[in-house]
């Protein structure tokens, strides 16, 4: 909604006022404007009322860096005007950022253009009693309805508490449903899958969400628990001498139980949907209704209604449960009053003609919409326990459904309708209302692109940009219009915002499309005609940073063969190395590369500051290529810019700045003096010759691209005064104590004198001492080990750029060697399984160090001038010894934490575009495979947990793997990765693992109700409401990695239950709710996932796992976890 005139005054007003001095007419102006985002959609009533009470507002000027990498998250952004750049996403104005709820940043915030906005305290929004409802006001008057066996109706009230009711414990944080009595579990055929019967109260299979869980796990826990209390009350003083003895739980061991205790506590929280069935309809406010739309949409009965319908039905809903199995709902003939959803169970229907019909969860029965008399033809009753239903009364039912036509208005074009808008209400207050588009033709639905917006639909513009793919063939259709809108003055801002949402949010639209890159370049020039350059810098930035890198192999005969593509740049002209040309239908075209890539590595070797002629030169003399490029026009266009004036000029341009050692990413425009606030928040004037952090992707891209400078951060040293040190605990990198040192790689460039840590890594030291302190500090972001031949070695922290050329000098002073670095190399050398050495040198611009080394090799320091023998074959056999890592040699936080960042990665990438894709099967030249990637990861996870159960052939040592996946699986719990979680559990429910008798058996009972808590979560009744109460509870903030078979369910249900087309119109309700849908994942991925903030709970950290969090240590110090059966 844009805020105009007095509006927007009165609410900057009240932002501007400390909150403090805010009034109630304040409060309600801020809560009014905040209603009406989008982006806060999300929040209920109380949260934005809170939020009121703190937010406040900012205006910043261009190039303003609102935080750092090593900044402590303190609160977030809602953007009103302008635009940011944050790692690799720019955020346009009604966008929020930021939002992350403590630990360090890990990345740069820089103001575009001048920028208002609201920031949002973080407070104690990790809280769950944060943002939550007064008591009272949880507490409403709890109103529904119990049948008995008999099938009489009994209404409950606050005052009436039926017999054998469970009442919710009164510390619903600390709930632990499998303390409950186990109901009867009723299994329904395969062609219902996905229908839940299972008790509320108890645990249940989970056939209904992905495949079967085996018939023995069942047995076995009713078994397990009987043999427990057998062996408890009958050894007795059973004489024990001359039994074998069994391993015991390490002081370690113990320990990490007791952090399990802490940790299992809060598995479970609230059954909010319950809550909000239970009470009143009178009683219910917004946020109840909210809480019930977001669980009543995935229900077939709901399938194809609009949304203001379904908030009408969710408000006049009364909660009815039936308790035993076989309870007689409706009768013959009996006079039909109520229309019933099931959310809980099944019932049947017996009809006269001897027919029976089966109806599960989300199906509906009982009137149809019309007020006459009706009559129930045949019998319903209840298939298993614990049935629970909604009731619409019969004049609620038809007077929601009649009342649709009432708020519709349709527009016509010669007499055909085109489209359908809804009147809406969004709010009780009525100060949210409008109308919105539910359907239309692909031409009106373009054309309302550039309409005014209305304020119940601000996501118009990109749920079209996201879904549009589905009714239209041709993504041109729309950029026709656009650029023909654009030389329209009144519609000229719009189109220039769609043009740049569009860009930001799904760039792969214009990546491998040539006529929509056309496009893009049409549009540039439009824009510099128009002399609109802040827009322009802002397409740049888009275009530049949401680039995706491609992986482009070619092979070349001899190496006199002809390339078929020319280069141009090079770091003497400032820029990286481009394609300048390439042959059409050749080798280079068709494998996909095209002019304006810009090479960013080949064969490992990094491309983003190296020569022209060294480039050339590895470009010629290799005829294997292995590239990696990206497109950037842009910058490519800025660097022919600069060649023509070279050529006018009669010389080359000389940046300014020269290319130093180490100073990887030079700028040539930086001026020679710049401001910056320092730590103190006092200003300061520092000599600006270089960016410090180049690991950064916002400041490489900001460097490369050339559009704005961020001015170098002071940063305080990671390492304090002191000698060489030992390390406490050598099996952090699975090597032999040996005598070595620490030494930090500096960042790229030269470094203030303010850091003299960091300026002597000869005399620093790792210091594991205080993880507090250790906090304090820039964590850079891996380390690796290097070793001489007589078996020193010295760690090296470095960045994913350093190259080895970079390691060798730094590795030449760590170990005190008088000869020039020139004269040295760094070598790999590795252990086949067969105990043959394998010694490699590595090229001087290989980067991504710490990623390449495997565990059965090492980095070694080698002297080019003499021979000598890097690793005996004593020091092999140890090396390949020690690479040998069995799982329970691995901590289960470390292995919970590696498998959450893994996956969080494959999350993260996938584009949003992919789901629509997928869900209604297209071809686009970009596919799904990101999405099919993570989609395997489930199944590769269950079965690797199978596997190395089932691997050990000792009894013991199984039991001893089941505890340890346990443990993983809760310490996914707190990484809130509930995928991998899942395929734990699903993989100790695989039938081989499941039957294992005597592995179960030996493992502890405080294991085995651990376990059954966890599979509690995900209990399929009532739509997985456990799951989905813990993933939607306040404190679940991301980054999250969600349950992927829930994901695609929701999908696919959204797609599969409503119609594409209505009446021979575009169906863009159903559009709306998939794009809601697919922006609600992508949010999970909104934050990075920081291992080190991971176990954040955890007063005390061991060392080797207090390392491990220190920026996502690779390399030598992780084992790979191999998923490969």
């Amino acid at each position: 909604m844009k805020m105009t005139g007095a509006m927007e005054t009165s609410f900057k007003l009240a932002l501007k006022k400390p909150p403090p001095l805010r009034t109630a007419e304040d409060l309600h102006t801020i809560y009014c404007h905040l209603y009406h985002m989008d982006v806060l959609s999300h929040l209920r009533e109380h949260q934005l009322r809170s939020m009121c009470t703190s937010a406040r507002y900012e205006r910043h000027e261009a190039h303003h860096i609102l935080f750092y990498p090593d900044s402590i998250a303190t609160s977030w952004y809602i953007l009103l005007s302008g635009s940011v750049f944050v790692k690799e996403h720019m955020y346009l104005a009604r966008c929020c950022f930021g939002k992350q709820l403590e630990g360090r940043r890990g990345c740069e915030c820089i103001t575009l253009e001048p920028s208002e906005m609201i920031v949002v305290d973080n407070g104690s929004e990790g809280d769950d009693g944060f943002l939550q409802r007064d008591g009272s006001q949880r507490r409403s008057r709890r109103r529904f309805r119990r049948v008995n066996p008999r099938g009489e109706r009994e209404l409950i009230t606050d005052g009436q508490e039926p017999t054998g009711y469970n009442t919710l414990p009164a510390d619903l944080n600390k709930m632990h449903l499998t303390d409950h009595a186990h109901q009867q579990v009723m299994h329904m055929p395969p062609s219902q899958s996905g229908c839940s019967i299972a008790s509320d109260s108890g645990s249940s299979s989970l056939s209904d969400i992905y495949q079967c869980w085996p018939d023995e796990y069942m047995r076995k826990n009713s078994l397990k628990t009987q043999k427990s209390e057998a062996t408890e009350s009958e050894l007795g003083d059973v004489d024990l001498s001359g039994l074998p003895e069994a391993a015991v739980d390490s002081e370690e061991e113990e320990e990490e139980d007791e952090d399990l205790e802490r940790a299992s506590d809060t598995l479970l929280g609230r059954d909010l949907v319950r809550e909000c069935l239970e009470k009143d309809p009178a009683d219910r406010n917004d946020d109840d209704i909210e809480q019930l739309l977001e669980f009543m949409h995935q229900l077939p009965a709901f399938a194809n209604m609009t949304m203001s319908v379904r908030r009408d039905l969710c408000s006049v809903m009364v909660f009815e449960v039936v308790e035993q199995a076989g309870t007689v709902v409706l009768h013959d003939k009996q006079e039909l009053d109520l229309w019933y959803v099931i959310l809980n169970g099944a019932v049947e229907i017996s009809h006269p003609e001897a027919r029976v019909e089966t109806l599960c969860m989300g199906n509906s029965f009982g009137i149809s919409p019309s007020l006459d008399k009706q009559h129930m033809h045949g019998e319903v009753r209840t298939k298993g326990d614990d049935c629970q239903f909604v009731c619409v009364a019969q004049e609620d039912y038809w007077r929601i459904l009649n009342h649709v036509e009432k708020n519709t208005h349709k527009v016509e074009e010669e007499g055909e309708i085109v489209m359908v808008k809804e009147h809406r209400e969004l709010d009780r207050s009525g100060t949210r209302k409008g109308h919105i588009v539910i359907k239309g033709t692909p031409e009106r639905l373009i054309m309302h692109l550039v309409e005014e917006p209305s304020v119940v639909d601000p996501t118009y513009i990109e749920d079209f940009l996201l879904t549009y793919r589905t009714f239209l063939s041709n993504p041109m259709e729309v950029g026709k219009k656009l650029l023909e809108w654009f030389h329209v003055d009144s519609l000229r801002d719009t189109v220039t915002r769609i043009v740049l949402l569009w860009v930001n949010n799904h760039f792969n639209d214009f990546e491998g499309d040539p006529a929509m890159t056309h496009f893009l370049e049409d549009f540039e020039k439009h824009l510099e005609t128009a002399k609109m350059k802040g827009h322009l810098r802002l397409l740049n930035i888009a275009c530049a940073a949401k680039a995706k890198w491609r992986q482009i192999t070619l092979q070349k005969a001899s190496r006199e063969s002809p390339l078929y593509f020319s280069v141009q740049g090079g770091s003497e002209r400032g820029f990286g190395i481009f394609v300048e040309s390439v042959e059409v239908g050749s080798k280079a075209a068709e494998a996909g590369l095209k002019r304006g890539d810009q090479i960013m590595e080949i064969n490992g070797q990094n491309f983003e500051n190296i020569s022209f002629s060294k480039a050339v030169d590895i470009l010629r003399n290799n005829t294997h290529l292995s590239l990696t490029a990206k497109t950037n026009i842009f910058v490519f266009k800025e660097l022919l810019s600069r060649i023509v004036h070279e050529k006018k000029n009669g010389g080359l341009h000389i940046p300014k700045i020269q290319e130093k050692k180490g100073n990887r990413f030079s700028i040539a425009d930086l001026p020679g003096d710049m401001e910056f606030p320092s730590d103190h928040k006092s200003t300061r004037k520092m000599k600006a010759n270089t960016v410090s952090g180049g690991r950064n992707k916002i400041r490489k891209m900001l460097e490369k691209t050339r559009f704005s400078i961020l001015p170098p951060k002071p940063f305080r040293g990671l390492f304090g005064d002191g000698g060489v040190g030992q390390s406490q605990d050598d099996s952090i990198v699975g090597t032999k104590q040996c005598r070595h040192s620490v030494a930090i790689m500096p960042i790229p460039g030269n470094l203030s004198s303010s850091s003299p840590d960091l300026l002597h890594p000869a005399t620093s030291v790792l210091d594991f001492s205080n993880p507090a302190a250790l906090g304090l500090y820039y964590i850079p972001d891996q380390v690796i080990r290097v070793f001489k031949a007589d078996q020193q070695s010295c760690y090296i922290i470095i960045s994913k750029d350093t190259t080895a050329k970079d390691v060798v000098a730094h590795a030449v002073n760590e170990f005190g060697l008088l000869p020039a670095p020139e004269t040295y190399s760094l070598c790999e050398v590795s252990v086949s399984p067969e105990e043959v050495i394998k010694q490699r040198r590595l090229p001087d611009q290989l980067s991504k160090l710490a990623d390449r080394i495997q565990l059965n090799g090492r980095y070694y320091l080698k002297n080019n001038m003499e021979t000598e023998t890097l690793c005996s074959d004593e020091d092999a056999q140890d090396l390949l010894r020690e690479s040998q890592i069995s799982l329970l040699q691995l901590s289960t936080m470390e292995v919970a934490a590696q498998l959450s960042m893994r996956d969080f990665e494959l999350f993260r990438n996938i584009e949003s575009t992919e789901y629509v894709d997928d869900l209604f099967k297209l071809d686009s030249s970009v596919g799904s495979g990101n999405l099919k990637q993570f989609e395997e990861v489930i199944n590769q996870e269950t079965f690797w947990v199978a596997t190395e159960i089932l691997k050990e052939p000792n009894a013991l040592k199984r039991m001893k793997t089941i505890k340890h996946f346990i443990k993983i699986a809760l310490h996914c719990r707190e990484c809130k990765n509930f995928n991998s979680m899942f395929a734990i559990i699903s993989g100790l429910n695989l039938a081989p693992v499941a039957r294992l008798r005597s592995s179960w058996e030996k493992l502890p009972s405080k294991y085995e109700k651990l376990f059954g808590d966890l599979q509690d979560v995900f209990d399929p009744s009532r739509n997985m409401a456990k799951y989905r109460n813990v993933l939607s509870s306040q404190s679940m903030q991301p980054p999250i990695i969600p349950l992927f078979p829930v994901v695609k369910k929701d999908l696919t249900f959204l797609h599969e239950g409503n119609d594409s087309s209505v009446d021979g119109l575009v169906n863009f309700e159903k559009l709306r709710m998939i794009a809601k849908e697919i922006r609600h994942v992508v949010r999970l991925t909104s934050a990075n996932m920081d291992p080190a903030l991971m176990f954040r709970q955890r007063s005390v950290v061991v060392p080797s796992q207090r390392l491990s969090s220190c920026g996502g240590f690779k390399g030598t110090v992780h084992p790979t976890i191999d998923f490969s059966l």
